[in-house]
């Protein structure tokens, strides 16, 4: 069994059989590049509202939910754009 890592045509190291993947898996790429922007969001959400959010019964409940709804809201409206890029970046050289 080969395990070692091969190099593409950009010098980039690509695991055995990745390319493959790419081209049959498309949606579920799609997925992972916006749960990846999610997730960030939430984490830079979550440090922006620290001070808000600081003190008071519940704060960090509510702000938790806050956060949430904010990733969540910007999310449905285009994001960032990172998950569009990484997805690019995952599926390039599949057609």
């Amino acid at each position: 069994m080969n395990i070692s890592a091969l190099s593409s045509s950009s010098g980039v190291a690509v695991a055995p059989g990745d390319s493959e993947v790419r081209q049959k898996e498309p949606a579920k790429i799609a997925q992972a590049a916006g749960q990846f922007e999610g997730v960030l969001l939430r984490q830079i959400l979550g440090e922006a509202m620290k001070p808000l959010l600081e003190k008071g019964p519940g704060a960090q409940v509510y702000g938790y939910f806050l956060t949430g709804s904010l990733a969540d809201s910007i999310g449905k409206a285009g994001g960032l754009g990172l998950g569009h890029v990484l997805q690019a970046q995952l599926t390039k050289g599949t057609t």
